[in-house]
């Protein structure tokens, strides 16, 4: 549109020319909001439209300026880019590629109050032909063509990574529950390891009593929504730094970065409150109940080894009674 000064008039050009600046940076950081699951207010994407366009407008036919109006353009442009990355702050704590986001975001909105501060006044006041030949019109174009490439090349890297993040959580994820598969707990084994090193982790092996007769009595339908029920009681009780897993039918294991008293209080406590959920797929008077073996992660074996050990107190605790906890060490079956 400045280039080929369509339409001609400078003032409709001005204005054409506003409102076009004042969407791009409104819809990239839409944008860059949309993928976290936010999004700025309508109210505030017109107030900032009709800001820069208000703004100009004002000094083309009321206060001819010109300075002003490229200054006061790549000021809310800039202000406009650094309020998404404010928006976005809490990012930073976030994974390598939401980092990147917010400071790709952050550093963009800067070039635009760089161009005010560098421009030692070579913006004219009222010559668009003089303009155009400025040391700040030279400047913003190789910038903008430098930033426009790099911009989009971050944004395309951001979106593959993305891609790849996702297809590696479905490819590491049980579907019907949310929690970690085998294949995905073993790829926190590593991880897991390293913190047995040197702090307490109990592997805490988990089953659900007679699933199977639930299954045969009310159906498959039934059995899923116990499993995920199940699985969302886990997720509520687990702390950041825990896993959990669905490692086969009705089997779950989670390994808690704790002592095994502490594992103890906390999967009696799971298993008291599943013993006393009812379930929207079940008879109101139908109990389900679960059990638990719990074993100390020992350092120098394998992950699974320890696993080994849970299960195996697991099915002591199945042959106990079920709707028990043993623990290794302990092996005192509780109060069902």
């Amino acid at each position: 549109m400045q280039f080929a000064l369509w339409p001609p008039d400078i003032g409709y050009n001005t204005i054409v020319s506003a409102m076009l600046y004042s969407a791009g940076p409104l819809l990239l950081v839409e944008g860059v909001l949309a993928r976290s699951g936010r999004s700025m207010p309508l109210a505030l994407h017109a107030a900032w439209f009709a800001a820069i366009v208000g703004l100009l407008c004002y000094f083309y036919y009321v206060e001819n300026n010109l300075q002003i109006r490229v200054y006061a353009l790549n000021v809310g442009m800039g202000c406009i880019i650094l309020s998404g990355a404010w928006k976005l702050r809490d990012l930073v704590r976030g994974n390598v590629i939401d980092r990147a986001m917010v400071w790709l975001l952050f550093g963009l909105g800067l070039t635009f109050f760089a161009r005010v501060l560098l421009d030692n006044s070579s913006v004219p006041e009222d010559n668009i032909e003089a303009f155009f030949e400025s040391e700040f019109w030279i400047w913003a174009q190789f910038t903008m063509s430098v930033l426009g490439v790099a911009i989009g090349l971050g944004l395309l890297v951001v979106a593959c990574a993305d891609v790849i993040l996702a297809l590696k959580v479905e490819r590491d994820s049980d579907p019907l529950t949310g929690l970690l598969n085998r294949r995905g707990l073993q790829g926190r084994a590593a991880r897991l390891l390293a913190i047995g090193k040197c702090k307490p982790l109990c592997i805490v092996a988990c089953d659900i009593d007679r699933f199977k007769a639930i299954n045969d009595r009310f159906g498959h339908a039934a059995g899923d929504v116990v499993l995920s029920t199940f699985a969302g009681v886990i997720k509520a009780k687990l702390r950041a730094s825990d896993v959990a897993a669905r490692t086969g039918g009705e089997e779950f294991i989670v390994v808690l970065n704790s002592s095994v008293d502490d594992a103890f209080s906390l999967t009696e406590r799971l298993r008291r409150e599943i013993a006393g959920r009812r379930f929207a797929s079940l008879p109101a008077d139908f109990t389900v109940t679960c059990s638990f073996g719990i074993a100390e992660f020992h350092a120098g074996e394998g992950l699974w080894d320890a696993i080994g050990r849970a299960d195996k107190i697991l099915y002591a605790a199945k042959r106990a009674g079920r709707n028990r906890t043993f623990a290794e060490g302990l092996q005192l079956p509780s109060a069902a």
